[in-house]
């Protein structure tokens, strides 16, 4: 549970007055020069005689106790105490026999002290007279306490066994760990460095203890498999001897549960053989090997892994790290592979818009590894590799999904390849594509500069599709300024679409130097703030004057910046009698399909985290699918903009505080007789019984208050539009 927030807590450590202490940072990295520290303290725990207790014995010292009443401290509930005592006690005459008569007592805490003490002394005998006993606590100190003894380990190996085989899954771990510190190195022979066969019996018996301790796990409990891999990496001597002797073993140790551990451990041995699991049989081991290899960027086993790459159906884990190797290794032919996943209709649209992305940036890798996220420096590889390597599968790459084709125009536009201006074309006459689809097409024939442009123009004026003939407007105007500047206006005067509007005024936003683009928008904003503009494309009218006062040595024939500082400020003074009042102009005349995508695909917001879409997403907030059935769009804009100011019913957060001083925060699913059911932010499910809570009180939103930060007006807008639709619930 938090504990402290707020803060940046650098230490912190119990005193031994009882009290908990903790420093902080005050500021983090921007300090102002001064430190904190607090103290905290239970007031009723604080009456218990071992704190006072505690407080005169740190006062009065050690140094003069008995051998018998350090032993006895040995006991003291303190946890300070007694490790005072015990290293007090290591120094007396007759140690090793009052901690040996402590861990073969009936007080746990003695018994464990006495264990460490004796570990302290480096008395093995003495310790291996506890490995039975009948405290499976004790027996794991014990094998814990002998690794501390490296250079006497390989004399106790049959009684580290003992513990390895041990009933208890801690014990058997924790004997693990000790087990693989022992010495297994090659020992001179004639004064000359050691040369005996790293693959003969003796290391093979000495790896089996560790291989048979995996096969039994069978992968049950993970603590005790890493415990495993710890011990093969410490035995191994050089990266590949766990594997060499795992091949040798293999009529003994071949299982699904070995192999893994022999993986994870190669993982940390950083082995060049790591490849050759790339073709086990278990997909799990498979996706293991890929993620030992891509980031821990082993690049001898890195070829074979890009292999893979042209295999198809492999699961995510390995189908994304194989196309990111052969990004990474960056050869003509890497780049072939790359473009032959992305023009694989049978592979999943994220899968190939990612690899089409690797390809737009290929010439110039960025500096954050697409997989791991950090940083590399792979220098610039020629561009011609992956323009050849699209060339072949061309038409491909424009079947799928619109996060396909997208990317798939982005990429051929970005490399300049002029050979897909006739499927550009193509899409935008089809009128079975979507208006979105043969959108993107124009503007990439128009980044193009294609040579058919024009006709596309001609073409999407003529078409049915209002959002094509807006786009049409946008590319026209560019084409033909002067032109523009006679017909934007008169767009706009028109009985033309909402979204035609819009364009017309993205169009005018954009234009070069024009006296009648400013004395346009001039006119408009002058309507906007008389109340005459349709609320549909005020957006659109205030994002365009906003363009023309932002670019950079642009000559203004109309005070565009003055009129929008006076339409900010009249908005700002609204405020207060309206909330949404700086975000009216996102309500309405946005798209659907673009809010859509912004839903689900939106790394800044990532809605579906806390929200179900059509079944998939998280619990946390109220599921989208059916939303717009009763709520309207001031309330699904406050939901975004403001989401404390009124919070759907059944999501409502509060703050439970609990007897025992916990406090506990999320949003309040249920509340019965019995308990209280809280969903907090990560999807966990808390069930606190009414009566261990004291009090509680509402709480703001689960919905970040800075989520609108996230977003620009027009992608608000757009997410706005795309939550109007979700009229139905959701199809079981």
């Amino acid at each position: 549970e938090p504990f402290v927030q707020n803060m940046v807590p650098t230490d912190c450590e119990f005193g031994p007055d009882g009290a908990f202490y903790w420093s902080d940072w005050v500021g983090g990295w921007s300090p102002p020069g001064k430190g904190r520290i607090f103290r905290v303290e239970d007031p009723e725990a604080m009456k218990n005689p071992a704190v006072s207790e505690a407080k005169k014995l740190f006062a009065e010292g050690f140094t003069k106790k008995t051998v018998d009443e350090l032993v006895k401290l040995l006991e003291h509930p303190h946890q300070q105490v007694r490790l005072e005592a015990q290293w007090e006690l290591a120094g007396k005459e007759g140690a090793t026999e009052a901690f040996l008569k402590a861990a073969k007592g009936t007080n746990r805490w003695a018994k464990l002290h006495g264990v460490w003490g004796l570990g302290q002394l480096k008395r093995i005998p003495q310790l291996l007279e506890l490995i039975g006993d009948p405290d499976a606590e004790v027996r794991a100190q014990v094998a814990r306490t002998l690794g501390w003894q490296v250079q006497l380990l390989a004399e106790t190996r049959g009684d580290i066994l003992k513990l390895v085989n041990d009933t208890d899954p801690r014990v058997r771990a924790l004997a693990l760990f000790t087990y693989g510190r022992i010495d297994a190195k090659p020992k001179p022979v004639d004064g000359k460095p050691g040369t005996e066969d790293l693959l003969g019996d003796s290391h093979k018996a000495q790896f089996a203890p560790v291989f048979a301790a995996l096969k039994t796990n069978n992968d049950q409990d993970t603590y005790l498999r890493q415990a495993a891999v710890e011990a093969l990496v410490r035995m191994s001597n050089g990266p590949d001897q766990a594997y060499n002797i795992w091949q040798i073993s293999k009529d003994q140790f071949d299982t699904p549960a070995v192999r893994m551990g022999v993986v994870l451990a190669m993982r940390k041995l950083q082995s060049k053989k790591l490849g050759e699991f790339l073709a086990d049989a278990e997909p799990r081991i498979v996706a293991e090997a890929a993620r030992a290899i891509y980031d821990q960027e082993l690049m001898e086993p890195m070829v074979e892994l890009a292999k893979l790459a042209d295999k198809p159906g492999l699961p995510d884990a390995v189908a994304f790290r194989a196309a990111a190797a052969n990004f990474k290794l960056g050869k003509e032919e890497n780049a072939v592979r790359v473009a032959n996943v992305a023009a694989r209709t049978s592979e999943n649209d994220s899968l190939r818009a990612g690899a089409l992305r690797m390809l737009g940036q290929w010439a110039k890798p960025t500096r954050l590894d697409i997989i791991t996220g950090l940083t590399q420096n792979l220098g610039e590889r020629p561009a011609e590799f992956a323009v050849k390597a699209i060339r072949p599968v061309l038409g491909k790459l424009f079947v799928g999904g619109d996060a396909v084709k997208k990317e798939a125009v982005a990429i051929t536009t970005k490399l300049g390849i002029q050979d897909v201006a006739p499927l550009m074309m193509d899409i935008v006459k089809d009128d079975k594509q979507t208006a979105n689809a043969r959108v993107d097409a124009l503007f990439a024939l128009e980044a193009l500069k294609a040579k058919n442009l024009a006709e596309a123009v001609k073409l999407a004026e003529g078409t049915k599709e209002a959002t094509l003939r807006g786009a049409a407007l946008l590319v026209s105007a560019k084409l033909d300024p002067k032109a523009a500047a006679t017909a934007l206006p008169a767009k706009l005067k028109s009985d033309a679409s909402v979204i035609e509007k819009q364009y017309a005024f993205t169009a005018l936003g954009a234009m070069p130097e024009s006296k009648e683009a400013d004395e346009t928008l001039a006119a408009w904003l002058d309507d906007y703030a008389a109340g005459k503009v349709a609320a549909e494309v005020q957006l659109d009218l205030l994002d365009a004057a906003k363009a023309r006062t932002e670019k950079k040595k642009l000559k203004l024939y109309a005070p565009l910046k003055a009129k929008l500082d006076a339409i900010e400020k009249k908005a700002s003074g609204a405020e207060a009698k309206d909330h949404l009042a700086m975000y009216r102009e996102a309500l309405v005349g946005g798209d659907a399909a673009r809010g859509r995508d912004l839903f689900l695909n939106s790394s800044a917001v990532y809605c579906q985290r806390c929200h179900k879409l059509d079944g998939q997403g998280g619990e946390v907030g109220p599921v989208i699918n059916g939303i717009a059935k009763e709520k309207n769009r001031d309330y699904l804009l406050e939901a975004i903009v403001a989401p404390s100011k009124q919070i759907a019913k059944g999501f409502e957060s509060v703050i439970v505080n609990t007897i025992d001083g916990r406090v506990v925060s999320g949003v309040l699913r249920t509340k019965d007789a019995k308990n209280y059911t809280l969903v907090q932010p990560d999807g966990k499910v808390v069930v606190i019984p009414k009566d261990d809570i004291e009090t509680e009180k509402p709480d703001k939103s689960a919905m970040p208050e800075d989520l609108v930060k996230k977003l620009s007006k027009r992608e608000l807008r757009d997410l706005v539009e795309f939550l109007t639709t979700m009229k139905e619930e959701a199809k079981k």
